[in-house]
């Protein structure tokens, strides 16, 4: 394992030196389910990012509010990536919070809200869209009733509807 985690360190930290000013920062965390997510290895996928806490009403509200577009897009192969910024203290309470909202998203653990600083993050919620080469091409702070449509009109040009979709 110390192996393992080593490995994805490295790699995260030479996609650092390569990063372009409009690529997603590297980093890696620790899911709720105990495995180690690096967002370099997610290349290929668009991803949502969208750094919330449980004592953030407007982030709850958000992603609650996602929840019918991720499943919408999910089986296409979007990725989201729900970054718990409680911090140490409030760890515990997480998986209990986000099973009793029935969220399906990746939800990862940015303990030291070392993610969150690497961002530039001043003010949660703050929702990100990644390209398949890893390029933010949407970001958006706060949520009020309706924001979740931006996102999905953003999805909707991203995923081009096939013959025979609804």
């Amino acid at each position: 394992m110390k192996y393992f985690i080593f490995l994805i360190l490295f790699i995260c930290t030479i996609a650092l030196f390569a990063e372009d000013v409009e690529k997603v920062p590297s980093f890696f965390l620790e899911s709720m389910e105990n495995e180690i997510v690096c967002i370099d290895s997610l290349r290929g996928n668009y991803v949502i990012i969208d750094f919330w806490a449980i004592y953030c009403k407007s982030c709850v509200e958000g992603l609650d509010a996602m929840k019918g577009i991720f499943a919408k897009y999910k089986e296409r192969g979007l990725v989201f990536l729900a970054i718990d910024e409680d911090g140490p203290r409030n760890i515990s309470k997480v998986p209990g919070f986000v099973k009793g909202h029935k969220w399906e998203y990746t939800i990862l653990y940015d303990k030291n809200q070392e993610v969150k600083n690497l961002f530039g993050i001043q003010a949660i919620p703050e929702t990100y869209i990644i390209d398949t080469e890893g390029n933010i091409i949407y970001s958006h702070r706060g949520y009020k009733k309706g924001d979740e449509q931006e996102i999905e009109e953003k999805l909707e040009e991203l995923f081009p509807k096939n013959e025979g979709d609804e």
